[in-house]
């Protein structure tokens, strides 16, 4: 469903390091991926043929004694550093294996809470090439509180080739950049309902510009009927009745948006200040993202939008027209395969 005050529409947050490596065999160059889980003792006691004894030990400490402590934890910092390095060559060997009996293993890297390691997962992912019965386990993945962690999924996503992993490609770009993790936003804030069993979709929405979107595990019309000022409408008479009042919103979105854009045009970041300039990057994209958002949104393709229907939550007279103030579109999430 998509919210909308002046106009409008499974998150993966991982807290312990867990994967199932044990259980399979990997590449001999892989070997830090074997231990997961194990204690140092057995790092130290029998590391595989041809390992460096000192890089297991360090991925034991790390999984042990480092993995579930939020950085910089002395002296975990330094041996997370290490570890991660680590792990991510392990992690590019098992995507170049091009290898789908390794799918499982790097799936369960993404309940690690490192966005580096999960990142580098979704990478692996890329390499060995999705497909259609990867959609239901990666559609969650696409949907991380870290934008840097979504726009490397979504990038995974598009190396797939069949027909549900494209379409899920359509739905779930993502260009935002930024390593912190990011609240959903406060519904509350902008008087918006959300119905029962809802699920916040990060790559969806621009609380920004007052669009909030969600999944459901059961259908809203109920839910959002009762709340409705007017309505339901189908998507078409609805973009009918208030065609004029929507050229408006748009013409204010443009303008809004040229003056985001001429305000960074004015900034000029110092090249060699890498925190600026990395600041800054994360501005432009933001507005990019807005406007690239917005486009996807509102064009409701049929094939990623199935039967849209709105209810208007509040109404407001402007001079002479009647708009729309608050609104939500309902539909059939056809890549997510669930309401929308």
């Amino acid at each position: 469903m998509k919210m909308s005050w002046t106009y409008t529409s499974v998150v993966m947050t991982g807290a312990v390091f867990i994967t199932v490596f044990g259980h399979l065999p990997m590449p001999a160059e892989a070997t830090s991926l074997r231990g997961i889980g194990s204690t140092p003792e057995k790092f130290q006691a029998s590391p595989p043929q041809g390992t460096s004894a000192t890089k297991q030990q360090l991925v034991g400490q790390y999984t042990n004694q480092c993995a579930n402590k939020p950085a910089p934890a002395d002296p975990c910092d330094k041996i997370r550093k290490d570890a991660i390095e680590i792990f991510k060559e392990d992690l590019q060997t098992l995507g170049s294996s091009t290898d789908r009996t390794y799918l499982p293993a790097i799936l369960g890297i993404f309940k690690s809470h490192e966005p580096e390691l999960r990142i580098a997962a979704a990478d692996a992912i890329g390499m060995i090439g999705p497909q259609d019965q990867d959609v239901d386990a990666l559609a969650p993945l696409a949907n991380d509180p870290v934008p840097d962690v979504r726009r490397a999924v979504s990038q995974a996503i598009s190396h797939g080739k069949s027909s549900a992993i494209r379409l899920l490609s359509q739905r779930t770009p993502s260009m935002k950049m930024g390593l912190a993790p990011e609240p959903p936003a406060d519904a509350a804030k902008y008087s918006i309902p959300v119905a029962p069993d809802s699920t916040y979709l990060f790559y969806g929405s621009d609380a920004a510009s007052g669009r909030l979107s969600y999944t459901s595990k059961n259908e809203a019309a109920g839910f959002f009927k009762a709340k409705a000022k007017t309505g339901p409408f189908k998507l078409d008479d609805f973009q009918e009745k208030y065609r004029y009042q929507l050229q408006d919103e748009q013409e204010a979105r443009e303008q809004i948006q040229k003056a985001k854009a001429k305000q960074l045009d004015q900034i000029k970041p110092d090249p060699t200040n890498a925190k600026a300039l990395t600041e800054f990057m994360e501005q432009v994209q933001s507005v990019q993202m807005s406007q690239f958002t917005g486009m996807q949104l509102d064009s409701y393709q049929p094939a990623l939008f199935k039967e849209p229907t709105v209810y208007i939550l509040e109404e407001r007279q402007i001079g002479q027209r009647s708009y729309p103030t608050r609104y939500v579109v309902i539909y059939q999430d056809v890549a997510l395969n669930r309401p929308g």
